[in-house]
C-alpha cells in the first residue's frame, strides 16, 4: 500500500465505525416498544428473518468471517436461507473473493519484512532478547529486595523472605517461558491448527511491532488502521449483542421468526463471530515500554521518515539528520542560521 492509500483506508474505516455506531444506537428506539406492542404485529412477519439478509452476509464475508465460525441452522448452510438462487450464488462467490482480513494479513507480512529487511535479526528474535533482558532485570530485583517481595503478599499468605523469593522466581520463570512461547513460530502454527488464531505468525509479529513502536512516523497510520479494524469488529459485535438483548426483552425464550432458538442462537453467534480478534490477541505479546530496547539503527531508518517526504534521503543523510538532534533534516548550524534570519525578519 502507498501511504496515500493507507491514509484513505484509515479515513474510510473511521467512517464505517461511525455508521455502525448509528446502526447499534437504533436499538434505543426499538427498545421503547413494549413486548405486547411487538406481539401485536409479530405474526405479520411470518417466516421473514435476518437469515434472509443478503447484504449482511456479503458484509460478513467481505470482512473475513470464516466458514467454521458460522453456526448451522435448520440443517442447511447459511446461504440456503436466502430466498433466491441468484442471491445464494452471489454469496458463495463472495466467499471466494479476498476478504479484508486476508488483505490485512498480507499487508502486515510485507510491512514487517520491509522494516526489518536490513537488520541483522528479525523482530521475533528482537522481542525474545528483550524478554530475556526484562526477566533478568526482574530476577535481580527479586533477589536484591526480598523484603519488598514478601511484603507484597496478602497477610494470610505471608511467608519467610526465603520462601517468598523462591515463589517469586518460580512465577517469573513461568511467565518468561509463556512469553517466549508467543514468539515461537511452531507454537503459533499449532494455534492456527487449533483454530485459536487466524493470522499468520509474521502478520502477528507485525501487529506487535506496530503497537510497540506506533509513535514512529511511518507506523502511526498503520496503528490507526489496526485500531479502526478492532473498533469495527467491536461495533459489529455490539450490534449483535443489542439485537440479542432486544429479542430477549420482546419475546423471551420463544423461537425466532426464522425458526431459530431466538435469543440462545443469537448469543451463540455472538460468541463465535469476532473477525479481527487476532489484532487484540497481539496485546498479550507486548512488553512494558520501559522494558523495550531501542530499535536497531537499520530499522529506525526505515520507520522514522515518510517515504513520500524523504524518498531521496540516503543513509548518510539519515546519519547527519540524527547527529543534528533528530528534529530537522538539516544540520544544527543550518537551523541556527535559519532561526537568526527568521528572527531578523520579525
Amino acid at each position: 500500500l502507498r501511504e496515500t492509500d493507507l491514509s484513505l483506508c484509515a479515513q474510510r474505516t473511521e467512517r464505517v465505525i461511525q455508521i455502525l455506531k448509528v446502526l447499534a444506537n437504533q436499538f434505543d428506539v426499538l427498545e421503547t416498544m413494549s413486548p405486547q406492542a411487538f406481539g401485536d404485529f409479530r405474526d405479520f412477519l411470518s417466516s421473514a428473518s435476518g437469515f434472509q439478509s443478503k447484504q449482511f452476509r456479503l458484509i460478513e464475508n467481505k470482512l473475513g468471517l470464516a466458514a467454521d465460525q458460522r453456526i448451522m441452522h435448520g440443517g442447511c448452510p447459511y446461504f440456503k436461507h436466502l430466498p433466491q438462487v441468484e442471491q445464494q450464488k452471489e454469496i458463495l462467490e463472495s466467499e471466494q473473493e479476498p476478504s479484508i482480513l486476508s488483505y490485512i494479513n498480507t499487508w502486515l507480512e510485507r510491512l514487517v519484512d520491509d522494516a526489518w529487511s536490513d537488520a541483522s535479526t528479525d523482530f521475533a528474535q528482537f522481542m525474545r532478547d528483550a524478554i530475556e533482558r526484562a526477566a533478568e532485570h526482574d530476577r535481580r530485583a527479586i533477589v536484591e529486595y526480598p523484603n519488598t517481595i514478601a511484603s507484597h503478599l496478602p497477610n494470610a499468605k505471608r511467608v519467610s523472605r526465603e520462601l517468598a523469593v523462591v515463589a517469586a522466581l518460580e512465577e517469573l520463570e513461568t511467565k518468561r517461558h509463556a512469553h517466549l512461547r508467543l514468539f515461537d513460530k511452531g507454537a503459533h502454527h499449532e494455534l492456527l491448527r487449533q483454530g485459536s488464531r487466524q493470522m499468520s505468525f509474521k502478520a502477528t509479529m507485525a501487529v506487535v511491532f506496530i503497537q510497540t513502536f506506533g509513535s514512529e512516523l511511518t507506523l502511526q497510520t498503520p496503528l490507526k488502521l489496526i485500531n479502526n479494524l478492532i473498533a469495527i469488529d467491536e461495533q459489529v459485535s455490539r450490534w449483535r449483542q443489542r439485537h440479542s438483548s432486544l429479542v430477549m426483552r420482546m419475546i423471551g425464550s420463544k423461537n425466532g421468526t426464522g425458526g431459530s432458538s431466538g435469543h440462545g442462537y443469537l448469543n451463540a453467534v455472538l460468541a463465535k463471530s469476532r473477525i479481527f480478534l487476532d489484532l487484540c490477541h497481539a496485546s498479550h505479546y507486548l512488553l512494558p515500554s520501559h522494558s523495550m530496547p531501542a530499535l536497531p539503527a537499520e530499522v529506525k531508518r526505515q520507520v522514522s521518515y515518510s517515504k513520500s517526504s524523504f524518498a531521496h534521503f540516503s543513509g548518510a543523510d539519515f546519519d547527519r539528520f540524527s547527529d543534528s538532534g533528530g528534529a530537522y533534516p538539516f544540520g544544527r548550524s543550518d537551523l541556527t542560521r535559519r532561526e537568526a534570519r527568521s528572527n531578523s525578519l520579525h
